[in-house]
């Protein structure tokens, strides 16, 4: 599954593939061989071979990074709003699987009222469960999937209601 990223203002797709020694970062850069070691209490980035000390610090979908003398926050785009934003008109209120897959479970019902980050559903994709979050406050105003559902890329999982 890719990824997206707000790097300084900048969308970034990348995504993680295994590899025989770990696993590669991928993107429009190019691909790395990567691995986030922990020695001595330290954290270390490895990226194709080469060291350096790390500090990360998650804060929500912030990732605040300190990797080689530099400074870098990343906001992950939550890929159910990322796609509903893409959408027009109602588009956004409605949560849209981001890729095929089976639903695994579903959190929330009909009337449910809702907070930005709790989750709706969680799916799975090529092995990779995923939870789809509420992207606003809301009510729940349809669910159109049950565990064990199959499903296409764009498919209504969820649909929320503003709160007024």
């Amino acid at each position: 599954m890719r990824h997206a990223f707000d790097i300084a203002g900048t969308e970034t797709e990348v995504w993680l593939e295994r590899a025989r020694d770990g696993y590669r970062l991928g993107g429009d850069a190019g691909r790395a061989l990567v691995a986030l070691l922990h020695r001595g209490g330290n954290t270390l980035l490895s990226l194709d071979g080469g060291e350096e000390p790390v500090h990360l610090v998650l804060d929500g979908e912030l990732i605040h990074l300190h990797v080689a003398g530099g400074h870098y926050t990343l906001r992950h785009l939550d890929p159910a709003r990322r796609f509903a934003d893409a959408e027009a008109g109602g588009g956004a209120d409605a949560a849209r699987a981001p890729m095929p897959g089976t639903v695994v479970r579903v959190d929330v019902a009909v009337g449910d009222h809702v907070a930005t980050g709790d989750p709706l559903v969680v799916i799975e994709s090529m092995k990779l469960e995923t939870t789809i979050r509420a992207w606003h406050d809301g009510t729940v105003s349809a669910v159109h999937v049950t565990a064990g559902q199959s499903f296409e890329r764009d498919a209504v999982l969820v649909t929320l209601a503003a709160e007024a």
